[in-house]
């Protein structure tokens, strides 16, 4: 069984699809060494942040939900094919429980198990679920007609529509008593951090607002698979402030299994520190 987290009533469990790595100075490529220098902690031996790549299920009310997909079962170039299925088998849950999907946003390693191929054709992987997809996210993909034809966008987005199981909705969409999506536009044009707020407790997951815990740091570190960087910044500084003054947990599905922490103070600076 996977580590959980209870915050209020919800129950949060950490379920890998697969995992990456990549030099620092491709994520950050304004950044000099001596500026990453404090950070060298998140690097690896070979020089590489190791970055998974990570759902979570939610449990409540009787209710499952999703937070994003993973990398999915297909060939896709430099990345190693997903295993999330199995390991939400492993972890107690199957395709038919999950009744809500969440989707951070539309990027490749967030969508992949959307959908599986069965005879020739792209269907939903969770046959029950809604997929809930922020509208200005869907229309900037799905109508951009470069943006249109990247292959997961084809196989792991579009299908979607098709299924009948999409929901479009706002920036600010309330899930359920317990849950709603929080506008953090800039990695992508509405990309959204999930909260969950229950029993008087908090805990936001963060998507892609940060790849690694030091960006609830040095929020104004421009990162290159941002889109609108400058407003990726603001928009990592005003969720960083908001976990800090709700003392609420910070949730990185790309952070080191589980991804579970909290933000302290030390040395007059914000820190990510892990559970």
């Amino acid at each position: 069984m996977s580590a959980q987290l209870q915050v209020g009533n919800v129950t949060i469990m950490p379920v890998v699809d697969s995992a990456v790595g990549g030099p620092p100075s491709l994520l950050f490529p304004d950044i000099s060494e001596e500026q990453m220098a404090p950070w060298k902690h998140y690097i690896n031996s070979e020089g590489l942040f190791d970055m998974n790549i990570g759902t979570y299920v939610l449990r409540s009310a009787g209710q499952t939900v999703l937070v994003d997909t993973g990398i999915g079962g297909k060939k896709r170039p430099g990345f190693p094919t997903g295993k999330l299925l199995a390991n939400l088998e492993e972890a107690g849950v199957s395709p038919e429980e999950v009744d809500t999907i969440l989707i951070t946003h539309l990027h490749i390693d967030h969508v992949g198990w959307n959908t599986v191929e069965r005879d020739g054709r792209w269907v939903t992987a969770f046959p029950r679920a809604r997929y809930l997809v922020v509208k200005d996210e869907w229309d900037f993909f799905t109508t951009d007609p470069e943006q249109s034809k990247q292959a997961h966008i084809v196989d792991s987005v579009l299908p979607l529509a098709e299924s009948g199981q999409l929901e479009l909705v706002d920036q600010a969409h309330v899930v359920s008593a317990e849950l709603t999506l929080v506008p953090s536009p800039g990695h992508t044009p509405a990309h959204s951090c999930v909260a969950v707020v229950s029993g008087g407790e908090r805990a936001i997951i963060l998507g892609d607002l940060t790849h690694i815990p030091l960006q609830l740091t040095e929020t104004a570190w421009e990162a290159v698979f941002d889109l609108d960087r400058a407003l990726a910044c603001q928009s990592r500084e005003a969720i960083a402030r908001r976990i800090e003054e709700e003392g609420a947990y910070a949730i990185g599905g790309h952070f080191a299994t589980p991804g579970f922490g909290r933000l302290l103070q030390l040395d007059g600076r914000r820190v990510w520190q892990a559970l």
